[in-house]
């Protein structure tokens, strides 16, 4: 076991950087189109975008993955909520504003057209009900101590859990955010529950964390002791700094779906207005 890495220590993870630069390269290419053809580039959605690339960098390729796999507790549950609850929303606001922009491949386009299977389960999959409580199942199992201790020790099944971190997590923000305004899907106000819902899931993990007295992941037991951190501290403090992001998450989450909610009522009523003064 080497010296606890400094936050000046990135590592570079090949895979990882093609990743992301190829994302970032090909966000850039779609708004240089869209400007080309002049149609309105959303400044906050770029924003959102390359923020949400920054953040999984952070979380995958800098020394907060070599100590959530080698020093602390605290690491890997800062790892998993950046990947789980952080990154996705803000893939989601980015995305949003270019879906009609891109062009895709014809083969594509009608494999993916409406009516067809991955259309029909893109719809079921982004229902609210349904991708709350699919993210709440995957943030509880892998969360499961035993499960927990067992993925961070076998790399293709860690990485592995964290694609269906991020992958449930951006299905679950697409429903809750509904940024193309699919009337079949979208709950109104009761977005806010769904948002709450998914708190409380968060919750079940993060509180008993904080509270315990005793250690649950023998995996991070024994470790050597990184930063002067005992392991009970170690997991009291992964779960307190776990629940004070989630708590930030929902009032944000809450504010901004509160706004919009309230921002597509009014549309919604000034196109009847509209429409009843033109019979």
């Amino acid at each position: 076991m080497h010296d606890v890495p400094g936050w000046g220590s990135w590592s570079v993870v090949p895979l990882l950087w093609l990743l992301l630069i190829g994302a970032g390269g090909w966000y850039a290419s779609v708004l240089r189109r869209m400007e080309h053809d002049g149609r309105r580039v959303s400044v906050g959605g770029a924003f959102a975008f390359y923020s949400g690339l920054v953040i999984v960098l952070v979380a995958l390729g800098s020394p907060l993955n070599t100590i959530a796999d080698n020093w602390l507790l605290l690491g890997a549950m800062m790892q998993h909520t950046l990947i789980a609850d952080i990154a996705p929303p803000l893939f989601v606001l980015g995305i949003a504003p270019i879906v009609s922009s891109v062009v895709l491949p014809d083969g594509i386009r009608r494999h993916f057209a409406a009516g067809t299977v991955p259309a029909r389960v893109w719809a079921v999959a982004t229902r609210p009900f349904v991708a709350v409580p699919v993210w709440s199942v995957v943030l509880l199992s892998v969360s499961i101590p035993a499960v927990f201790d067992y993925t961070v020790q076998h790399p293709v099944v860690h990485a592995a859990t964290h694609l269906a971190l991020f992958s449930t997590g951006f299905v679950m923000w697409w429903a809750i955010i509904n940024p193309l305004h699919d009337s079949a899907t979208d709950l109104g106000m009761g977005r806010v529950l769904a948002v709450a819902a998914s708190r409380g899931a968060a919750a079940l993990v993060c509180l008993p964390l904080t509270f315990l007295n005793t250690t649950l992941f023998s995996y991070y037991s024994n470790l050597p002791r990184g930063f002067s951190i005992s392991s009970i501290n170690d997991q009291r403090l992964a779960g307190a700094s776990m629940c004070l992001i989630e708590f930030l998450v929902f009032g944000i989450a809450v504010a901004i779906v509160f706004i919009d909610a309230l921002n597509r009522t009014e549309q919604a009523d000034a196109l009847a207005d509209l429409a009843a003064a033109n019979r």
